[in-house]
């Protein structure tokens, strides 16, 4: 259960409190609590667990949720074997029964010792990592599993859709708000981004037969610049080729909100999108300066509109570029490889 090793942050708000004798000891620093209010058998090695895992990190005054499967609707069903658990959770998942629960708890000193580099760095030591698990069910057969995993995944969309829903109805709110604070009196695409146009273009509006070439400025919606190619010290200046149709070899793909606000516009317009965050990054953060559930703003122009014969021609030639590049930096890496073993002959 390579997914619990992860998580194996361990012990739960409810137990913040609990005093040390409440746990027993494992091995490798792990302290555990059996919550025991299951039935029938207890697990069997080679059998498959569908769990609801929490993860927590405790610093002696606060638990502060890390990850929590029952909010984010991801299935953790794993075979009991050693080759997929830590043998310190094997030993107490074995004693598990379908509805049992297990709190987990260890020192970060402990659960990093043979990785101290991989530390977060909001993660102290002294400090335990919590971890709960209910065990829900138990499979016998991969096969039961297996449709378990697929059902759960149905429930995580349909979940995710619902949550997508309330979040645009959220962000709409906001960015309500926000025009009417800065007089700003956008066109709503038929998605949800708010496009307004700064300078009109020429020609055809666009659309999903097009792919476009496009200076843009990322921002979030308090102003914090994240990402630019027109900006020189960013290292990018020049358009960025985005692909608007359902074709892949015409080059890359971006986020809803752009293909979804570039309809607005044409040829040489200028505008500034404001999209709503299920239609960026969703409830996932991308990097460090754009958390889960952000909305985006991009100052963006569009500097030519491409028919698929151009765009064709421009992805194969970045391919051959990307291609040529590759097989130069391997050229050039034989070429170390090669010296060293004549070098090691000549010794």
């Amino acid at each position: 259960m390579k997914k619990i090793a992860a998580l194996a942050l361990s012990a739960t708000v409810v137990l913040a409190s609990c005093t040390d004798t409440q746990f027993k000891k494992g091995k490798d620093g792990l302290e555990y609590k059996i919550i025991s209010k299951g039935s029938g058998s207890k697990v069997n090695y080679g059998e498959f667990m569908d769990m609801a895992v929490a993860t927590f990190y405790n610093t002696g005054k606060t638990d502060s949720v890390l990850s929590d499967t029952r909010t984010n609707g991801n299935p953790v069903i794993e075979p009991f074997d050693s080759l997929n658990i830590p043998k310190a959770y094997l030993e107490v998942l074995s004693q598990m029964k379908k509805g049992d629960s297990a709190v987990f708890r260890i020192l970060s000193d402990s659960a990093f010792k043979k990785m101290p580099d991989q530390m977060p760095p909001f993660i102290k030591k002294g400090h335990y990592l919590i971890t709960t698990i209910k065990l829900l069910d138990i499979y016998k057969t991969k096969e039961e599993a297996t449709k378990a995993r697929e059902a759960a995944m149905q429930n995580k969309q349909k979940l995710d859709s619902l949550n997508a829903i309330a979040q645009q109805a959220k962000d709409d709110k906001t960015l309500q708000d926000y025009f009417a604070k800065n007089n700003i009196k956008p066109v709503k695409a038929p998605k949800g981004t708010y496009v307004q146009v700064i300078a009109p273009g020429t020609g055809n509006k666009i659309d999903t037969s097009c792919v476009v070439k496009v200076m843009y400025t990322g921002r979030t919606l308090d102003g914090k610049v994240f990402d630019s190619n027109m900006d020189s010290s960013r290292g990018r200046t020049e358009p960025l080729t985005v692909n608007l149709t359902n074709d892949p070899s015409l080059g890359m793909t971006v986020i809803q909100g752009w293909n979804d606000g570039f309809t607005q516009l044409n040829k040489g317009a200028k505008a500034k999108l404001f999209i709503p965050s299920p239609l960026a990054y969703g409830a996932r953060a991308a990097g460090p300066d754009i958390p889960a559930n952000s909305i985006l703003m991009f100052d963006v122009e569009i500097v030519d509109v491409l028919n698929k014969a151009q765009a064709k021609e421009i992805a194969d030639a970045e391919r051959k570029k990307m291609m040529d590049m590759q097989k130069h930096y391997m050229d050039s890496v034989s070429k170390v490889q090669k010296a060293k073993v004549d070098t090691a002959k000549k010794k």
